[in-house]
């Protein structure tokens, strides 16, 4: 009976393992897109852990797969599953989030119900896992030598790659980095202004993109979002798609301008993302596009309560 206990926990901690490996490297790929799906929870400032998260949910998933300190790997999985099912909890009811974003590229939006039940599901697991553990079973170091190797190695890539796709997102940059040229500028006096003629008593959010862009992709979802924010909402792309077949599949609902390289020299990050306000630059967003609720609070100064207004409201 010990036995098939002791297989049965085996089953439920790769089970574990293989969610965790899935859930941090779709999250690898993206991470500023990670970052970002923190920040539309409400949880702006505690975005800039997003890479720490990540790696962490790698770590996990490798300690159960390899089979590496498992009650220490069960209990912190259960306390990570925990925390993941309060924060989505936290999002949809204050801030009606209904996409958890757990699998990051690799993830299909699912019910609300449907994750709860999920989440719901792996705590029992993870709870299983642990009170099967045996209290006494620890790692011997010189014989996992191979895998904690084997472990160190890997973790190493994936810190790498996590640092390769995380920038700090625009709502940090804005605060400490150098200003954008276009900041405050005219934007009928910029090359913008070929384009586009704004007038001052209109609002605008003009969106610099490309279709080869995996930032640009990625922030997408996001940009569909944001036809009533401003007056007007503009669309430049770089990149041609004379026959609409890259916006089609895409599912793009807009018709942008194509500007070529003409703008270089004063858009050099894409995406890019400007808001005009009476005629002028007032704020430029870069890299990525935030959620709709980061941008409203971080940008527009709106408070919790105005930002559920005009969601709530027909």
């Amino acid at each position: 009976m010990r036995k098939t206990t002791n297989h049965f926990t085996r089953i439920l901690e790769w089970v574990l393992g293989l969610v965790f490996l899935l859930s941090g490297g779709g999250k690898m790929v993206n991470s500023v897109g990670f970052g970002e799906l923190i920040s539309s929870y409400g949880l702006e400032w505690f975005s800039i852990l997003a890479p720490v998260v990540i790696l962490i949910e790698l770590l996990l998933g490798f300690l159960l797969i390899l089979r590496l300190w498992p009650r220490f790997a069960t209990l912190s999985s259960l306390l990570l599953l925990i925390v993941f099912t309060a924060a989505f909890m936290y999002g949809h009811l204050v801030h009606g989030i209904e996409d958890c974003g757990c699998f990051g590229s690799l993830g299909q939006q699912m019910p609300v119900w449907a994750t709860y039940l999920r989440n719901i599901v792996l705590i029992a697991l993870a709870s299983y896992a642990f009170l099967h553990e045996k209290k006494s079973n620890t790692t011997s170091l010189d014989k996992n030598k191979l895998s904690i190797l084997l472990l160190t190695g890997i973790m190493a890539v994936a810190f790498f790659w996590t640092g390769n796709t995380w920038h700090p997102s625009s709502f940090y940059m804005n605060h400490f980095a150098k200003p954008h040229p276009l900041l405050g500028c005219d934007i009928n006096q910029s090359p913008i202004g070929n384009y586009l003629q704004v007038v001052e008593d209109s609002t605008y959010i003009i969106w610099v993109f490309s279709y080869s862009c995996s930032g640009c992709i990625n922030s997408m979802e996001n940009v569909k979002n944001y036809e009533n924010v401003a007056d007007r909402f503009v669309p430049l792309a770089v990149t041609p798609d004379d026959d609409g077949r890259k916006r089609k599949l895409l599912q793009f609902p807009y018709d942008p301008i194509y500007v070529g390289n003409a703008l270089a020299g004063f858009i050099e990050v894409l995406p890019t993302l400007l808001y005009v306000e009476q005629g002028k630059v007032k704020f430029i967003i870069e890299e990525s596009v935030p959620s709709i609720y980061s941008f409203k609070s971080n940008y527009l100064g709106m408070s919790n309560d105005e930002i559920l207004e005009q969601i709530t409201t027909p």
